[in-house]
């Protein structure tokens, strides 16, 4: 799976958690008491993982690490080729 895919999927599941927590703090009475912590605590789980993702996905126009040293290093390779050459013909 890929990162913009865990993305919107944590979204989707973030945004259901919201409604679910709402819903429930609506109509505590049609919710087993015994298990309401529980189930409370793992929806702000899945809200913190949501939006935790959201700030984690990669933003429009940014690269990633490896492709960033790439091209650092076609840079200096490409610097250097054009020293030996003017070198060479001064």
């Amino acid at each position: 799976m890929n990162r913009e895919e865990l993305a919107r999927q944590a979204r989707v599941a973030g945004a259901a958690a919201m409604h679910n927590l709402r819903w429930m703090n609506r109509y505590p009475e049609r919710i087993n008491q015994a298990k309401k912590a529980d189930m409370i605590a793992y929806l702000n789980m899945l809200i913190a993982f949501s939006r935790q993702e959201s700030r984690n996905t990669r933003r429009p126009g940014r690269v990633s690490l490896g492709t960033h040293l790439k091209n650092i290093l076609l840079s200096i390779a490409q610097n250097s080729t054009t020293a030996k050459e003017g070198r060479q013909n001064g």
